[in-house]
């Protein structure tokens, strides 16, 4: 990139020389807002400076691009590798956030800086938003921003250089012990959602995973289920529909085969006679488009996302027991594994988990015992040693 000053009327002008993302030559003014009388040294300066800052940069007319239009051609150019889901959050965060906030200020690639970030951040928490949603915001802009350093839209991604704001751990109820959900199974095993309840218990299996289960990814031989098709909420628009995403999980590690064991595979063989039992008694009434899934209802509808977390909660508390959310089950599972004494490892494979600290940070939690254990067992082990 080359650059020189031009005059028009009474103020200095740079003028950069470069090559827009077609292969054409452009040049780009920009005004000094210096007066040509007596700044000729401070717009030579300026030049130089305006030069050094789009060093290394092949298309410079992007750096005048808006943030938010930016974000939605990455989005758009990575759509393909993005999950449904996903790629509706991200659609969702930016038309709702990001774009009416960075809109507003005319923000541009070239003109955003990490105190713009952090602004933004502090605003939105400010306005309701949690911390942990506006990592999800950081993560976006921050790939985004990156996508246009590897295309040398830019030369730096301010991103790197913010406080983003800090994660909260969720510190909601104690998962369940193994007492509480041998009750649990107990008292819902005549429930539509019972099912969902014993899956997300013993497999520690997320809502998604459950819904998405197929009798066809049941191996009774072989003696395995495989992980592999979700159901989910998905937005069109204005709507929210339920969709089927097979050989779609949340990660590729999420894609599992877990075993079944003497006493899962009758608790599924049961399940399997019943579901035929209902297909027989209600006969064309019974919805057979769903007669692949191991979650439905005794009419054959497959089991609705909302409507198993709602129901959990009704239940519960008919039931008086101990109210957590649907997905603590999950919490639950992996933290009763951990004190039979399984490896963390292991319990992340099992779950699902592409990260292994991240089993052990949120979903493996102290039982409410677990320090008075530590502190007999360490206690007795002293007193065999010293003498009080």
């Amino acid at each position: 990139m080359t650059g020189s000053l031009q005059i028009k009327g009474d103020r200095y002008y740079a003028v950069l020389n470069f090559v827009n993302q077609n292969g054409e030559r452009k040049q780009k003014w920009i005004s000094l807002n210096l007066p040509t009388k007596g700044n000729k040294r401070r717009a030579d300066v300026m030049l130089n400076e305006l030069l050094v800052s789009y060093q290394g940069i092949d298309y410079a007319d992007r750096m005048n691009t808006l943030l938010s239009l930016h974000i939605a051609a990455w989005i758009d150019n990575n759509a393909s590798q993005i999950a449904k889901t996903t790629y509706d959050q991200y659609i969702n965060m930016l038309g709702k956030h990001i774009a009416p906030y960075f809109d507003s200020k005319k923000t541009t690639l070239s003109k955003l800086t990490s105190g713009d970030l952090e602004d933004y951040y502090a605003y939105k928490i400010n306005d309701g938003l949690s911390p942990n949603t506006m990592i999800k915001h950081h993560a976006i802009i921050r790939s985004a921003l990156q996508w246009a350093l590897k295309h040398r839209y830019i030369n730096v991604n301010v991103a790197d250089f913010v406080d983003k704001p800090n994660r909260i751990r969720y510190h909601g109820a104690p998962p369940y012990s193994v007492e509480e959900i041998a009750q649990l199974l107990n008292l819902t095993q005549n429930e539509p959602i019972s099912v969902a309840i014993f899956l997300a218990s013993f497999y520690g299996l997320r809502r998604s995973e459950i819904l998405g289960l197929r009798w066809s990814s049941v191996d009774f031989e072989r003696k395995f289920i495989q992980i592999s098709t979700t159901v989910v909420k998905e937005q069109a628009g204005n709507h929210v529909h339920i969709a089927i995403r097979d050989n779609t999980t949340k990660s590729e590690s999420s894609m599992r085969v877990l075993p079944l064991c003497q006493y899962t595979q009758q608790y599924l063989l049961n399940l399997q006679s019943a579901q035929c039992m209902n297909r027989k008694v209600h006969g064309s009434c019974y919805d057979s488009q769903f007669s692949d899934f191991v979650c439905v209802n005794q009419m054959g509808k497959l089991l609705q996302p909302d409507h198993v977390s709602q129901r959990f909660k009704q239940l519960l508390s008919y039931h008086n027991l101990r109210p957590i959310r649907f997905h603590d089950l999950r919490h639950s599972c992996a933290t009763i594994m951990l004190y039979l004494g399984y490896p963390l490892k292991d319990i992340q494979t099992w779950l699902g988990h592409s990260n292994y600290n991240f089993t052990a940070d949120t979903y493996v939690h102290s039982s409410p015992t677990a320090h008075l254990s530590m502190a007999d067992s360490y206690s007795n082990k002293l007193n065999e040693l010293v003498a009080l």
